[in-house]
């Protein structure tokens, strides 16, 4: 689970179905700081919620998955490996902006020694001998500029802080993972049940609808027999997400890039850029209009 500093941001930005509520000002009426967190709430999930149902989840720029050194001599011999995450922005599974202004890394044979054999065979495939490993980011709230604060309890043995500051910070993670079998649906929304190819029980009149667009365009039958299946992408539970209490930080996670290393047991792992492969463009990406616009004038 997360860390107790980030849990309430987690529960709070997976309410994607609870009504916002901002401060009602009037002359004479005392604020107190209830109000003042209900002011930064209904403007900060007022535009995460934008991002989240109109623009999706996915990498906008930037992010890329690389690793150094990208060659060596000898297969067979264990070298220094770091992986690389270069600098770009994205929208996490909730709808949050996730920002990279700096390449981050990471040392890969120090992770290996630092996990577990269990979380190890998590990834493992012992068919192909391949190791598999997960990169993802997520939006992570970081708590700084501590100052005193009035303390809420008698005889306290420390001075009472908190901080004063939050500020957006992001959580990139490496985890052991198969990959998971060919998904073909559509999702278009990170934390919801995706939208299933099966197009839904149309009326006669929808129906007529449906075929006269595929008739005088295949494009345009297409996009409506889309939104057809997206009148009932939330059937099951609405707008609220399919994320459980212990799977808020799974719903929030973005993909980044698929890591394949040649191993023959996990407990036994040569680590050498000649056996690690990068996959990059399985993540999500998010077409913006920008880029819809340069492609139709190529």
């Amino acid at each position: 689970m997360a860390d107790m500093d980030d849990l309430p941001t987690l529960e709070q930005d997976d309410q994607l179905a609870e009504p916002l509520r901002r401060v009602s000002y009037e002359a004479g009426m005392m604020l107190g700081l209830e109000a003042t967190r209900d002011e930064q709430a209904y403007h900060r999930r007022r535009l995460t919620r934008h991002q989240y149902w109109l623009q999706g989840f996915g990498t906008l720029a930037g992010l890329n998955v690389s690793m150094s050194p990208e060659s060596h001599a000898d297969a067979n011999e264990n070298t220094r490996v770091r992986l690389h995450v270069s600098p770009g922005i994205a929208i996490d599974g909730l709808g949050r902006e996730v920002m990279l202004h700096e390449t981050y890394c990471i040392d890969l044979r120090q992770w290996l020694d630092a996990q577990t054999e269990a979380s190890l065979l998590e990834g493992y495939d012992g068919g192909p001998g391949h190791l598999w490993l997960k990169v993802t980011i997520r939006h992570k709230d970081c708590a700084l500029a501590r100052q005193p604060v009035l303390a809420r309890k008698l005889n306290l043995s420390t001075d009472a802080v908190q901080p004063s500051r939050t500020a957006d910070s992001v959580q990139l993670e490496l985890i052991p993972e198969r990959p998971p079998t060919e998904d073909n649906r559509y999702q278009p929304w990170a934390s919801h049940v995706p939208v299933t190819d099966t197009l839904p029980v149309l009326s006669s009149e929808e129906d007529a609808t449906l075929q006269a667009a595929t008739a005088a365009s295949a494009a345009a039958g297409a996009q409506l027999a889309l939104h057809a299946r997206l009148l009932h992408a939330l059937d099951g539970n609405g707008l609220s997400t399919r994320n459980l209490a212990d799977e808020l930080e799974s719903g929030a996670r973005l993909l980044l890039a698929r890591i394949r290393l040649e191993v023959s047991q996990p407990d036994d792992i040569i680590v050498n850029p000649e056996r690690i492969q990068i996959n990059n463009l399985v993540r999500p990406f998010i077409a913006t209009a920008s880029q819809l616009a340069w492609l139709h004038r190529q």
